[in-house]
């Protein structure tokens, strides 16, 4: 299995984690400031807090990060739980309401892990201790009505990465189905012509040979039956006939040699229409397809191959072979997810793809390596 070269370039950094970096600096960064200044705050102290402050944007990169996890919702719900219990103890250690603005980032996490009406009745839970803390450890007073302040922001911030997940959502379901659109019309485009020119190659085989062969008899018979010069010009004609009935054959043999479908250009349609991989391409030059119904299964076994690793994998990079052994053609898909278990299980993707396969009378395989998920589909060129 090949291994892939990393990055070079870095990864960049989205809008939403600028932002979220930003307001944890700032709150984190003013935080130590003013309590540093203080004489009852002990060096032991503060450096407590700084640790917490980390921990607690650690967790929350955790939290809202795009790759999945081995086992995704406990996971997630186990971060939560942690950064929760990190929020409460800075709210014992920072004597400033405004650190609940910590709170506010990570009830706008758990629309990660519930669905929206979940999270909506959660939030209250999370302005809760604001009150409690800062009302009976801290003797603030107002703090009721501080925390309702709070809980407004948390339903905010529950609303707009709500959004922003439901938007993510529609635009990759946007993607596969315009992969699916550029792939289908590029398989239906390239039938058409494939049947056009096998439609024209029949009738020259049918019409212009069957007439072309009935005049080579018809001159031969003339040959042999005619004397002098007569039967020399007539030979003439037969050897034409017959140096013509070989052309037709060779144009007719022809049309039928290049009406293969070229699956390459619809491959690099899909991969061209596919966001946040690095794909690469290889089909050997000899390579001819020329049942549709095979070509099908190729791209259809790549489009699943991409689906499934932009969703469930971590994967960055993926390569795509296409190789034509005695009597069978060789697709290899791999990908560099290092997350995959090697006790996968083979879901309604994978399934329709080893269905699409065995339709065929071929195989499909599945593997897991340190180096990443692989698949191996093998159908026999004689269809």
């Amino acid at each position: 299995m090949p291994k892939f070269l990393p990055s070079t370039s870095l990864k960049k950094i989205s809008l939403e984690q600028f932002s979220a970096l930003f307001t944890w600096a700032i709150v984190s960064s003013s935080g130590l400031y003013f309590i540093a200044g203080r004489d009852d705050y002990s060096f032991g102290r503060v450096a407590l807090t700084a640790l917490l402050y980390v921990v607690f944007i650690i967790l929350w990169l955790g939290i809202t990060r795009d790759k999945s996890y081995a086992n995704e919702r406990r996971t997630r719900a186990t971060l939560i739980a942690l950064q929760f219990c990190t929020i409460i103890s800075l709210y014992f250690l920072v004597p400033f309401t405004y650190t609940a603005i910590l709170m506010v980032m990570l009830c706008s996490a758990l629309p990660y892990i519930v669905n929206f009406k979940t999270a909506l009745l959660l939030s209250p839970l999370f302005a809760l201790p604001l009150t409690l803390v800062y009302g009976l450890y801290w003797g603030y007073t107002n703090t009721l009505l501080t925390a309702v302040l709070f809980w407004t922001f948390n339903l905010f911030a529950l609303v707009m990465i709500n959004s922003m997940l439901k938007e993510r959502a529609a635009s990759e379901a946007l993607s596969i189905s315009n992969r699916d659109l550029l792939a289908t019309q590029s398989l239906l485009q390239q039938a058409a012509q494939q049947s056009e020119r096998i439609r024209i190659a029949r009738n020259i085989h049918d019409l212009l040979g069957h007439h072309l062969t009935a005049l080579t008899i018809k001159l031969q018979v003339a040959e042999r039956i005619s004397t002098g010069d007569a039967k020399s010009q007539i030979s003439e004609c037969h050897g034409l006939a017959k140096l013509l009935l070989s052309d037709v054959r060779e144009a007719v043999t022809e049309i039928r040699d290049k009406s293969s479908i070229d699956i390459s250009s619809a491959i690099d349609s899909i991969i061209s229409a596919t966001p946040r991989l690095n794909i690469t391409f290889r089909a050997d030059n000899q390579l001819s397809i020329q049942n549709v119904n095979l070509a099908e299964v190729i791209l259809r076994t790549i489009q699943e191959s991409i689906t499934n690793t932009l969703k469930h994998g971590n994967a960055s990079d993926m390569l795509i072979a296409l190789t034509r052994g005695d009597e069978t053609v060789q697709l290899t898909i791999t990908d560099n997810n290092d997350e995959c278990s090697p006790s996968f299980n083979i879901g309604n993707g994978l399934t329709g793809i080893l269905e699409r396969a065995r339709s065929l009378g071929g195989n499909a395989e599945f593997s897991v390596s340190p180096e990443g998920f692989r698949t191996d589909l093998h159908v026999s060129l004689a269809q």
